[in-house]
């Protein structure tokens, strides 16, 4: 480097010009390092970008397939069930033939998937529904309280359909006595739990409202009748019609330890029909009904599910019950 310090007559340097030199050099040393830094770090914010990309892509594929194979089994299900009787070896089956559609689908992707389950897996229930009994919703033995299901430890997929004009007319405070319920009492509900479905003296809205013990009726829901002439309570996915519904199924019955029962109350003050799908205890053996509506069925399946592509590896077991209460 040229010597660019000026030198005083006598031959000796300005001791001010060796302190420039000095802080020139060190702001040179300063800037390639700070310009190194910030090389440096841009290089690691776009390689951690790449990254999370590349996580969230295969986290969204495998939430896709995992979707599909749980939605495709559920309908599977529902529908052996609503054919009845429904098999084991009817759904098991059925997941074959998902597993070779799904496979043809996911290849066209480049991927692979690979959906198996077996007899052992599937767990027996009972299809319930007063769609047969002449009177439905009314039983014809005792039209104002019977048993729609006991026996079980859980349920899934029950629904009311239920016509708008046959629906009692009444206030909260007079439900007990006059609107249709379903009453849920086992060892496990230190009171009874009933659901209440009404349509409002004063505003016709359609009213689901549940209690306890017999008590006065909380509101938990209410829609306008429409034109339809029916309403649709789902009681386990907890809507009415298409309004959610919050708060109608019973806390103690997600996941009880023993088993209850299924009542209705008031039932000559609706006209519709009940479904649903039940597990009793012991598994497989016949519920409680007073009716004729019980055929044998598929309660839930436990698949396994495999997938891959040329970067990418999901594996995963999944319980499948279409319909179970916060499942």
């Amino acid at each position: 480097m040229a010597d660019v310090i000026p030198h005083r007559p006598d031959g000796r340097r300005f001791r001010e010009a060796d302190r420039g030199q000095m802080l020139v050099v060190a702001g040179l040393v300063m800037a390639v390092s700070l310009v190194a830094l910030v090389v440096l770090l841009n290089a690691t914010i776009y390689s951690e970008n790449l990254a999370t990309r590349g996580v969230e892509g295969a986290d969204r594929e495998a939430a896709d397939v995992r979707a599909t194979a749980v939605g495709g089994v559920g309908e599977l299900i529902d529908a052996t069930n609503r054919a009845g009787p429904a098999p084991n070896e009817t759904v098991v089956k059925g997941v074959e033939a998902l597993d070779q559609r799904m496979a043809r689908s996911y290849a066209e992707r480049g991927g692979v998937v690979h959906l198996t389950t077996n007899e052992s897996r599937i767990t027996r229930g009972k299809y319930v529904t007063t769609d047969g009994n002449a009177t439905k919703l009314a039983n014809a033995t005792n039209a104002t309280t019977y048993t729609f299901a006991g026996g079980v430890d859980r349920t899934r997929r029950f629904t009311l359909e239920i016509e708008l004009e046959s629906l009692a007319n009444t206030t909260r405070s007079n439900a007990t006595d006059e609107a249709f319920h379903v009453a849920f009492n086992g060892s496990d509900l230190s009171e009874s739990q009933e659901v209440y479905v009404y349509r409002n003296t004063t505003t016709d809205r359609v009213i689901v409202a549940n209690a306890t013990g017999g008590g006065d009726p909380t509101v938990r829901c209410e829609i306008d009748p429409g034109t339809d002439g029916e309403v649709t309570v789902d009681l386990t996915d907890e809507r009415l019609d298409d309004t959610p519904c919050f708060g109608v199924w019973p806390s103690a019955l997600f996941a009880p330890s023993a088993t209850y029962t299924i009542d209705f109350g008031n039932a000559d003050a609706a006209e519709g029909t009940a479904t649903a799908t039940v597990r009793p205890r012991p598994t497989g053996t016949d519920v409680d009904a007073d009716h004729a509506g019980v055929s044998p069925a598929v309660y839930d399946a436990t698949i396994d599910l495999r997938y891959r592509t040329a970067n990418f590896r999901f594996e995963t077991t999944v319980r499948v019950a279409p319909g179970e209460p916060r499942a």
